[in-house]
């Protein structure tokens, strides 16, 4: 989130306190190879990307060397 969305610090803490919360909340009823679904993770990556680029399937904001912006991953 802070390399590849360029978020603030803030911003990713808010967000992946949404993210966790949202995906972990609810374990499977049955069970499983997981303890938790993988489509809830993948829907709230989903959301983030979409809620910073526009576009929930957009690739993530490519890192240039040279860029002085943004954090360093």
């Amino acid at each position: 989130m802070l390399g590849r969305l360029r978020m603030d610090v803030d911003t990713a803490i808010k967000h992946y306190d949404i993210l966790v919360k949202y995906v972990f909340s609810h374990p499977k009823g049955r069970p499983g190879d997981g303890k938790f679904k993988a489509t809830k993770l993948e829907a709230a990556i989903k959301s983030i990307v979409r809620g910073v680029t526009g576009d929930s399937e957009s690739p993530l904001l490519p890192m240039e060397r040279n860029e002085s912006t943004g954090c360093r991953t």
